[in-house]
């Protein structure tokens, strides 16, 4: 469950993930397309949570992680039991 600090208690996980793995193909095709370096889809993965995670954060928004989430990816977030 990945949840932000202060706000209502909602499990965003589900939409960050739609968000990071859209993000990832079409970097993927990007730089399949461009040909100039060999494409590697964990590589987009994970500048895409790198990407997210900016973008929360210059939203203010603090993320919590609860549960089974994807703690690698925030590996920078509070962790919530």
């Amino acid at each position: 469950m990945i949840i932000f600090k202060n706000e209502l208690p909602i499990d965003h996980e589900e939409s960050i993930k739609h968000i990071v793995y859209s993000w990832s193909k079409d970097m993927f095709e990007h730089d399949k397309e461009m040909g100039t370096v060999p494409p590697n889809m964990d590589y987009c993965i994970e500048c895409s949570w790198n990407s997210v995670m900016e973008h929360l954060q210059c939203e203010d928004l603090h993320v919590e992680i609860c549960g089974d989430a994807t703690k690698m990816a925030f590996a920078n977030c509070d962790y919530v039991n």
